[in-house]
């Protein structure tokens, strides 16, 4: 649906319409367990219902959490946000990070000529970025079955078949390190990779002064939001774990409950040194890892040199295709140049030939008779083929 009334800016704070654009005045019911908020649009009659942030769902392991301290630190805003409690120093130097970034830029053939030269950019530089490191006691109740694959004779044949059993118990496990990315300037992948590679048991405490001369970038993921992730992960560990303790060839877990215990959360800085480069529009990163010089990121390809070598591919092929068909058209007792125009006509037969062969090869129809509707004749197209 198009707005009704010309765009306009929306005011401050105001709610858009979501069937039409136009900003939403906000009006509350009268005050109550069950009051709610809703947003009416004059210009198509739209209302939307919600409730007040003040009630939404609270992780109680988060609400149970003491606050934190906060600082400016950041490079990319002036607010104050959680104090970092760590961070892990550089082991790779700006000039070695900068071969290593010219190697890997260097090590692909066909990519554009300015990223070979990524290591030269003026965005390189060496940053930190922040990670959410949990950690935390569980313990897990669960209900599960356990699946025995045996053999069993139904009809007079032998068939494989799963006996189960009920299993219920409690598993226990403590996570010491649970990173979670607080940054979303890096593709996931990218991240998954870094982490492989950083060393946590080697982070000093924090200072200001042990960030001076590098960039570092504000969290984009709230401590709340990571909780959540790491549980994530966390559960996964524990599924395997009960998965394990119930044995057998099969298992199916039916439900966990697991209780946290002693959750606690750091704001680790991590080391990275990284630079930007434009391709089609878009702006990517490429980063080199401040511990290992692992060097993370997407290489582009050049349309270019690709085109350029899938020509000289080709006319390779045709250089050696048409000499084969000029040793093999005729007997040596003939004069050169007949054996040139005696290849050139093999060749010419052998492209009108190839239509006329997929074509009879394509699917056919038989002739719709009256009151029938055409059927492929797949059993004659396959003998014309073999013919």
């Amino acid at each position: 649906m198009l707005p009704a009334r010309p765009y306009r800016p929306r005011p401050s704070g105001a709610q858009a319409c979501t069937a039409c654009g136009e900003p939403m005045p906000t009006a509350t019911a009268a005050p109550g367990p069950s009051a709610t908020t809703v947003a009416a649009c004059g210009a198509c009659g739209t209302e939307q219902h919600g409730r007040p942030a003040s009630r939404r769902l609270v992780d109680p392991d988060w609400a149970a959490l003491a606050p934190k301290a906060t600082l400016r630190y950041a490079d990319d805003t002036a607010e104050r946000l959680t104090a970092p409690d760590a961070l892990v120093p550089f082991r790779v130097e700006r000039a070695t990070a900068r071969l290593l970034l010219r190697e890997w830029a260097q090590r692909r053939r066909f990519t554009p000529k300015a990223f070979r030269r990524i290591d030269e950019s003026a965005s390189f530089r060496g940053a930190f970025l922040p990670y959410w490191v949990w950690q935390a006691r569980t313990r897990s109740r669960y209900r599960a079955a356990r699946g025995d694959r045996h053999w069993a004779k139904a009809g007079g044949n032998r068939v494989r078949a799963t006996r189960w059993r009920p299993a219920a118990g409690t598993v226990t496990r403590d996570f010491a390190d649970v990173a979670v990315a607080a940054t979303v300037r890096l593709e996931g992948r990218a991240l998954a990779a870094l982490m492989r590679d950083w060393t946590l048991g080697d982070a000093v405490p924090f200072t200001p002064e042990l960030v001076e001369g590098h960039w570092v970038q504000r969290y984009d993921l709230e401590p709340e939001a990571g909780l959540e992730l790491a549980k994530d992960r966390m559960a996964a560990a524990i599924e395997r774990d009960v998965r394990e303790r119930v044995g057998g060839d099969e298992q199916y877990v039916a439900a966990i409950e697991t209780a946290y215990s002693d959750l606690a959360y750091r704001l680790v800085l991590l080391p990275v040194w990284l630079v930007s480069y434009a391709h089609r529009g878009r702006r990517r990163m490429v980063a080199v890892h401040g511990e290992s010089g692992r060097v993370v990121g997407e290489r582009p390809w050049s349309a270019g040199r690709l085109i350029l070598a899938t020509a000289f591919a080709l006319a390779a092929s045709g250089v050696i295709l048409y000499f084969s068909l000029l040793s093999v058209s005729r007997p040596r007792g003939r004069p050169s140049g007949r054996r040139i125009v005696d290849a050139m006509d093999m060749l010419y037969g052998l492209l009108s030939a190839t239509p006329l062969v997929h074509r009879a090869c394509s699917p056919q129809k038989r002739p719709a008779l009256p009151g029938r509707a055409a059927a492929p004749h797949t059993p004659f197209r396959e003998r014309q083929c073999l013919r």
